[in-house]
């Protein structure tokens, strides 16, 4: 109908709100009386949406912040070496986590953390939005000339350090573990990729 603004799907409300708060509060903090009232879905919705309960909302919101990720990272990826992308990505990851006092991370990390040894659909799909984002790498470098076994391993060290950087960050509320990931990781990959 014209002149009637489309309502966002209770559903997807309800996965961005659950991705919001599992990377920030983590699985088993996150209940659905308050995935249902912050995102505004009707009591009763999450068994018609989710009949697979909490872990099938909490797979759906990885595959969704996963992939938004991802999106993100092709961007600072494209049409920069991937040193001065990396860098960018880092320092885009560094300011949000320290505008969100440190509480507002990776947003697999968290749930890797703490479901990946329980769930086999959850540790899935953590592997799943890892993988994309090793692949985003691995292809940015390989279109540089690297052989791709070379490439890889470079997208799984720049990967695991930005990972660990942030878990640092995150212990001691300070971005200076991912100021010193950035720099160690543009020296890297500048040496290493044409």
């Amino acid at each position: 109908m014209a002149g009637v603004p489309r309502r966002t799907d209770a559903r997807e409300r309800m996965i961005r709100t659950a991705a919001a708060l599992f990377r920030t509060q983590g699985f088993a903090a996150t209940g659905w009386r308050q995935v249902i009232a912050d995102s505004g879905a009707p009591w009763g919705s999450q068994a018609h949406h989710f009949p697979g309960g909490k872990e099938q909302l909490a797979v759906e919101a990885v595959a969704l912040s996963g992939a938004g990720y991802g999106r993100l990272l092709r961007k600072v990826l494209r049409d920069q070496h991937p040193a001065d992308a990396v860098a960018q990505w880092i320092d885009l990851a560094a300011a949000h986590l320290a505008a969100t006092e440190w509480a507002d991370g990776c947003p697999v990390a968290t749930l890797t953390l703490e479901t990946a040894h329980t769930s086999t659909s959850l540790a899935a799909a953590c592997a799943g939005a890892y993988a994309d984002w090793r692949t985003a790498l691995t292809d940015a470098i390989s279109a540089r000339g690297l052989p791709e076994p070379e490439a890889t391993s470079l997208a799984t060290l720049t990967l695991a350090a930005f990972e660990g950087g942030m878990l640092l960050a995150r212990a001691e509320r300070s971005t200076t573990p991912l100021d010193t990931v950035s720099r160690e990781l543009m020296a890297t990959l500048r040496d290493r990729v044409p």
